[in-house]
């Protein structure tokens, strides 16, 4: 970006930071930090062309140690522990055309490694294509104001652009933040075996922006401040993870089974906000005054519900928390598995769309979100939300976007490499892409018609004593304060097609059945919440199994 002096910086993060706000500050896209409202600098889009890809040209160079690219790509074959990583790669990345890299773009005449590659993604590193970030060196500089790209394949995802979708409309809405992205055609020439076979093409990629202190500054918040990416969160008090770092017991690698530290070592401001969200003699009204952005905190929530991202309740979001601020703000990431009609019977397995996982209830589990939605002003404000969001989230601006999109992704899938990973017939990819535009309704009104549904619960272990077995189960609730009984069912199969006990009316939350009365060996138990107008619910278990989730349901077994 021109008068930028800090983009040619090194790409360490602190030192780009200091480099950063000591240089000319006359064009640099931020503002003074708000520290009592998420107020993002919007300026930093306005170079994006979102309808635009650019050429990116990946050249893996031979490894000292002898590891090659086939290795990386290769590493989870043998090896299901996602919490092992294979090592990052020394390349070189270039940007160009689609003739080859370009001595007038980014890095185009460079012959000497500039980079480190590796796989990213969670489970998408088991998928057959993969997805790749790209760490750039000091030497490199900066590409397009950035020192990461992650470049995602999005292999579970036939239409490649849920997730941009998402983050375009994120620049859009209130208190809210975005970040950018951008399309890429990749090409990967690879040395790493001492053969020089030329550049492939690897298709079409997404990069979306690293969120780190560089991102914190181009965005107009505080880069001094402290970001956590969740990993595991339901905003419990976590003792024996959340320590402060002076703290003799405290081990980064065990508070980063909760949430990942992505910037900041203060975490007292942390601590005081959950140890305030679990003292029920609080207000949680009064505790989301002083901890949270309320208009932030509803805005995530509604967002989530029109666009289907069910997978936010323990991951996939961020908390951002002003170094001088205590409240701490939702921003969003990782969407591309949103956007899904039922109708299409979208899930990734069969199963995977559950009762309870549509709107309200697929927070429940969560701490601060359980204590929020049991106040009915709050439920209402949400309702209010998600019904303001439908002004900017409509399907003739989903069109527009899908549109700006639709002949970079079209062209992409009907060739290779991006055809042979597709998971859907071909001659289906236009009609399928174009549903998108009817997800935000369709999620609007399951979230109004799962209203009525009484909470989800969590299934506890049967314990078997002498000649009986004690079932027992988490309390549920009713938003429309309705009384509220139990069915308990048991079955021999996993599908419930075989019931052999079944009890109605239940009014407690455990039951006591005799050995006498049950089936020695492997059993699978359930239990069916009813309110008075016979609404319904199932329990948050599942079991995955052959491809498959069966919802609401426990093992358990009975000694012979």
């Amino acid at each position: 970006m021109p008068g930028c002096s800090y983009l040619a910086q090194p790409a360490a993060e602190d030192q780009e930071y200091r480099e950063a706000v000591a240089g000319s500050t006359q064009d640099i896209v931020n503002s003074i930090p708000y520290l009592d409202k998420l107020v993002e600098d919007r300026k930093v889009y306005e170079q994006d062309d979102d309808s635009s890809v650019v050429h990116l040209y990946l050249t893996v160079l031979e490894q000292e140690e002898e590891y090659t690219f086939y290795d990386l790509n290769h590493f989870y074959d043998m090896q299901q522990d996602l919490t092992l990583n294979p090592q990052p790669l020394k390349a070189i990345i270039q940007e160009g055309d689609e003739n080859g890299p370009s001595p007038d773009m980014f890095q185009g005449d460079q012959e000497l490694a500039n980079s480190t590659v590796e796989l990213r993604g969670n489970t998408t590193r088991l998928a057959r294509q993969k997805s790749y970030q790209i760490k750039l060196e000091e030497q490199a500089g900066l590409w397009k104001g950035q020192t990461i790209l992650n470049l995602n394949k999005h292999p579970y995802d036939y239409t490649r652009v849920r997730n941009k979708l998402s983050f375009d409309y994120f620049e859009e809405i209130p208190d809210f933040t975005s970040m950018r992205t951008q399309f890429v055609k990749l090409y990967v020439k690879d040395l790493s075996e001492g053969k020089d076979n030329g550049f492939t093409d690897y298709g079409l990629y997404t990069h979306i922006e690293q969120p780190n202190k560089r991102f914190l500054f181009s965005h107009g918040l505080d880069p001094n401040g402290n970001l956590y990416k969740a990993n595991f969160f339901e905003f419990f008090r976590y003792p024996d993870h959340i320590k402060l770092a002076d703290d003799p017991e405290y081990d980064k690698a065990k508070f980063e089974e909760i949430l990942q530290i992505r910037t900041g070592e203060d975490h007292t401001n942390l601590i005081e906000m959950l140890e305030a969200v679990n003292d029920y003699s609080k207000n949680i009204n009064d505790v989301i005054e002083e901890y949270f952005d309320r208009d932030n905190y509803l805005t995530w929530m509604a967002v989530n519900i029109l666009m289907g991202n069910t997978d936010t309740t323990t991951q996939n979001f961020f908390l951002y928390n002003p170094i001088n601020a205590k409240k701490f703000y939702f921003l969003p990431w990782d969407y591309d598995d949103a956007w899904k009609l039922e109708a299409n019977n979208e899930g990734t397995d069969a199963g995977d769309v559950t009762k309870w996982n549509r709107g309200i209830s697929n927070y429940w589990g969560s701490v601060l979100h359980q204590r929020f939605l049991k106040n009915p002003d709050n439920l209402a404000a949400i309702e209010e939300k998600v019904s303001d969001l439908l002004e900017i989230i409509t399907p003739e601006r989903t069109q527009e976007l899908i549109d700006s999109y639709y002949p970079i992704v079209s062209s992409a899938v009907r060739q290779n490499p991006d055809l042979a990973g597709l998971s859907v017939r071909v001659e289906t990819f236009d009609g399928l892409y174009q549903d998108l535009i009817y997800a935000p309704e369709e999620k609007s009104s399951l979230f109004y018609e799962n209203m009525d549904n009484p909470m989800p619960v969590f299934l506890g272990d049967p314990v078997q004593a002498k000649d009986q077995m004690n079932f027992t189960w988490g309390t549920s609730y009713d938003l429309q304060g309705d009384d509220l009984t139990y069915t308990l069912e048991i079955s021999k199969t996993i599908d419930f097609t075989d019931i052999y006990y079944s009890k109605k009316g239940i009014e407690k939350t455990e039951l006591t059945i005799p050995l006498k009365g049950l089936r020695k060996g492997e059993n699978y138990w359930r239990i069916i919440i009813t309110d008075e107008k016979g609404n319904t619910q199932e329990a948050f278990d599942r079991i995955y199994r052959n491809d498959i989730f069966y919802n609401g349901l426990k093992e358990f077994f009975v000694d012979g």
